[in-house]
């Protein structure tokens, strides 16, 4: 039987932040990113892969580059869809 209570909850957006500056991977940096509020990333040298709930993924954009930036050194240059819209994504690799 379903709750009959409404489900409030924002829905999830993908996207990722492809980044220059610092190594996301140093701990220092992992600690700072998880202190700003990338609990819901995963994290590569280079990207920050969001399911970020928001209302709109407008929303869920800018909180994400927010968080992100809120960590001295690194800076957003791209937002993308996936990880693999990247070029050299895992998908190339595998089929080089």
């Amino acid at each position: 039987m379903k709750d009959a209570t409404p489900d409030n909850s924002d829905p999830a957006h993908h996207l990722v932040l492809v980044t220059e500056g610092r190594d996301l991977l140093d701990d220092e940096v992992l600690e700072a990113l998880y202190e700003a509020g990338c609990t819901d990333a995963s994290i590569g040298h280079r990207t920050v892969e969001f399911d970020r709930e928001a209302p709109t993924r407008w929303d869920a954009i800018q909180s994400a580059i927010r968080d992100v930036t809120a960590v001295a050194g690194v800076n957003i240059v791209d937002v993308r869809d996936s990880l693999d819209a990247l070029p050299g994504n895992r998908t190339e690799r595998a089929l080089a």
